[in-house]
């Protein structure tokens, strides 16, 4: 059973952010329904989209001089630290099972409804447009 049903709905209107976010809805689903080892693997896959995504958004942030980038990059440095203890933690052999089942699909969610949408209206307001 997915833990998250990602939608065109929930698209932020910026190209790279929605189909990011709709991978990572997808990697989460995986993790939730996965068990060690598979579930370490996934999870560095996921650190690994995350570190991606978060720079491709604090270049656009520092592009169109968004007025909460340190705010919003610190978020980024937080939910990296976070997975990189729960990567931890999963190789010590802890499943994890609520961190992939019920508090990581609601930190994305969280985040989309409130840094990103935010970050992605005023960057369409700034112009913003991919290269």
């Amino acid at each position: 059973m997915a833990v998250l049903e990602w939608h065109a709905g929930l698209n932020v209107g910026i190209g790279f952010m929605d189909d990011d976010h709709e991978v990572a809805a997808g990697q989460i689903n995986a993790l939730a329904e996965a068990a060690l080892p598979q579930r370490l693997d996934l999870a560095r896959d996921f650190l690994d989209h995350c570190r991606h995504h978060f720079a491709r958004e604090e270049e656009m942030m520092k592009a169109t001089g968004f007025f909460a980038y340190g705010c919003h990059q610190g978020e980024h440095e937080r939910v990296l630290a976070e997975l990189e203890r729960v990567v931890a933690k999963l190789e010590a052999g802890d499943p994890q099972d609520a961190y992939f089942t019920k508090s990581l699909p609601e930190w994305l969610m969280i985040h989309r409804n409130t840094m990103d949408f935010v970050t992605a209206e005023f960057a369409r307001n700034a112009g913003w447009r991919a290269a």
